[in-house]
């Protein structure tokens, strides 16, 4: 039998997709006290590793999720989001960048749960849905990333377009990359960013010029395959790399000696 672990604010709020969960045979145990526990970031890890996938109620706000996510990618279980009707703009981000696996809605039905899970199950072996961003598998709402848990392999020639268009970046462009690619899957603050390149006290001169280049950045990156733009901006907040970006430069020797001696 699967468990699966729901985390919510409001266990009440979790009864009507908890019975459907339990008609598909599934072992369901719903927690308010774990999400808590989760984002103080308490080490209970451990707890994780006894389900196979965990779904963030539509009781979680947006903000929590982004703190949630990295804790939950830790361990080896699907990420799934619950939301009451619509799909927000930062799920469908989250989703395209396989930071979560899937999207399901309250008025899921049985049937529409049951092909969801079975679909995360199964992901290794799951051909037909290559190079699609994501599946819609209800007519309402949930969605599925399909190929998230297969490990891609870059090939040498792969990589080719990406040294093309590093080779043709600028130093200040190659500069931003580099910070981005330090700072892994966090986020970096364009007044931090602003400071390590022009190294003085940050002014609306430098930010303008920061963002023109990170639109340069991203605009060269059109050439290549990434199914998302080079750089993310999360207003309010800064920059961080495409994940997709970063796995591949981490795993080149090439790429990764290019960005870092730029």
């Amino acid at each position: 039998m699967n468990q699966i672990l729901i985390l919510t604010k409001n266990i009440l709020t979790e009864q009507e997709i908890q019975q459907k969960l339990q008609a598909l045979n599934y072992e369901v145990y719903c927690s308010a006290r774990m999400l808590e526990t989760s984002r103080q970031q308490i080490e209970a890890m451990e707890f994780f590793k006894f389900f196979q996938y965990v779904i963030l109620s539509e009781t979680i706000c947006e903000s929590e999720i982004m703190e949630l996510v990295p804790l939950l990618r830790k361990n080896a279980i699907r990420i799934i989001r619950k939301v009451e009707s619509k799909v927000t703009e930062m799920d469908h981000q989250y989703l395209e960048e396989a930071l979560i696996h899937a999207i399901i809605s309250n008025e899921d039905s049985v049937d529409e749960l049951r092909e969801c899970l079975y679909a995360l199950k199964n992901q290794r072996n799951e051909q037909s849905y290559e190079n699609r961003k994501y599946v819609q598998l209800s007519d309402k709402v949930s969605l599925i990333r399909p190929n998230v848990l297969q490990k891609e392999v870059h090939t040498p020639e792969d990589n080719y377009q990406f040294l093309e268009v590093l080779h043709h970046l600028s130093t200040t462009e190659t500069r931003i990359l580099s910070i981005l690619l330090e700072a892994g899957n966090q986020v970096v603050t364009r007044e931090t960013i602003c400071h390590q390149i022009w190294n003085e006290d940050v002014n609306k001169s430098h930010l303008a010029s920061l963002s023109s280049t990170v639109t340069r950045i991203k605009t060269k990156f059109e050439t290549t395959n990434l199914a998302n733009k080079a750089i993310q901006t999360l207003w309010g907040k800064g920059y961080r790399i495409n994940p997709e970006l970063l796995d591949r430069i981490q795993k080149s020797d090439t790429l990764h000696t290019l960005v870092s001696n730029g």
